[in-house]
């Protein structure tokens, strides 16, 4: 699996603040005023780092299936912001899986009560357990959750 993985670390891109951003555009500075998770209809089941600490796994429990919308719709690019350095992660668009999250869509509609994940690259194991980072989604971002 780390083999695997070692070999998509190139075509991932990972800025430092300061950085441009290849890939989706860049987390807007005049972004909405940050906001509780729970706003967007979800439970925090975790952020924790995985597959060797080159993956950051962030699931959350559907809580009210309209409001987490903003999270689940295939057109919106998350991004996770290391709170401390200004990294960005983003999530991998891996060429015959496709992109490392779940979605929602019409023929597949969100179920309340399910836990979704998304899966953020992490080359160079930049980011480490205990550091806070903020999720940003479209318009809206959800400051202080903490990797375990």
């Amino acid at each position: 699996m780390i083999a695997t993985f070692a070999a998509l670390m190139p075509c991932l891109p990972v800025c430092a603040a300061g950085d441009a951003a290849p890939g989706p555009a860049a987390p807007a500075a005049s972004a909405a005023a940050a906001q509780r998770i729970e706003d967007f209809g979800v439970e925090l089941v975790g952020v924790r780092l995985s597959g060797a600490d080159f993956l950051i796994d962030l699931r959350y429990r559907v809580k009210d299936v309209a409001k987490a919308q903003a999270l689940l719709e295939r057109k919106i690019q998350p991004v996770l912001v290391n709170e401390a350095t200004g990294d960005r992660f983003y999530v991998p668009q891996v060429p015959k899986v496709g992109s490392l999250r779940q979605s929602a869509t019409a023929k597949q509609p969100a179920q309340l009560d399910k836990v979704y994940f998304m899966l953020f690259a992490n080359p160079d194991r930049k980011l480490r357990a205990g550091e806070k980072v903020t999720l940003h989604a479209g318009d809206s971002m959800v400051k202080g959750l903490v990797v375990r």
